[in-house]
């Protein structure tokens, strides 16, 4: 039997994407169920699962509009200490409570404004800090302030911080998270190089100070 090779055209792929979206959000809503229903009983790792789950799905479907050019950003006026608030908020009380550790929002230095898509830097910034709390040891840090052109978002944790091996990782392959797969940092290197001002791109850089520093800058 020969080999065949199936290739979808625009319209195939356009429809693809959007069963693949109606399919991954019912998805979700089950995990989010999941999630919910592991919190109420104590389950705090049932309810990372599903939360970790949902997150994976989620970069999934970016992942794919993202090589197959669905992926369209939508700019707009944001202000980076509300969207970080919001992502604070949105950790489960009961994650809060049995993880025992301290979360700390830095602003001060935050402009009022800034544009970029909402929706996929806070992808982005939530898969950095999911997984700060899965290795921190007693607290976790976000905040944003503005650096010359450039507005820096960053997340820290007191870890035992990213291997060596991550770190001198320069292909976009390489995890965000300290055991993934490397969909993450791939899609995050995406997401950031399509925020681009006045020819400057968007950029990921990790490093170690006293635990993992995970910093993004957008133009």
């Amino acid at each position: 039997m020969e080999n065949s090779s199936i290739t979808m055209n625009d319209n195939e792929a356009d429809l693809f994407a959007d069963l693949a979206a109606l399919t991954i959000h019912d998805v979700k809503n089950s995990l989010n169920q999941l999630a919910n229903d592991a919190s109420a009983r104590g389950d705090l790792n049932g309810m990372k699962i599903a939360l970790h789950a949902c997150e994976a799905l989620t970069g999934l479907l970016c992942f794919y509009r993202s090589e197959t050019h669905h992926l369209h950003l939508q700019i707009d006026a944001h202000d980076p200490s509300e969207m970080l608030c919001d992502l604070l908020e949105n950790i489960p009380l009961s994650l809060r409570q049995q993880s025992g550790l301290k979360f700390s929002i830095e602003v001060d230095g935050a402009p009022g404004i800034a544009f970029y898509d909402r929706n996929l830097i806070e992808m982005v910034l939530a898969n950095a800090l999911q997984n700060a709390i899965r290795f921190a040891r007693s607290q976790v840090i976000i905040g944003a302030k503005a650096q010359l052109d450039r507005l820096e978002f960053f997340v820290h944790d007191d870890g035992p911080g990213y291997p060596q091996a991550v770190l001198e990782e320069r292909d976009a392959y390489s995890p965000v998270t300290r055991n993934g797969t490397g969909l993450g940092l791939r899609l995050a290197h995406r997401v950031l190089s399509m925020h681009e001002n006045n020819g400057l791109r968007g950029e990921i850089h990790l490093s170690n100070r006293s635990g993992a520093h995970f910093q993004l800058y957008l133009p």
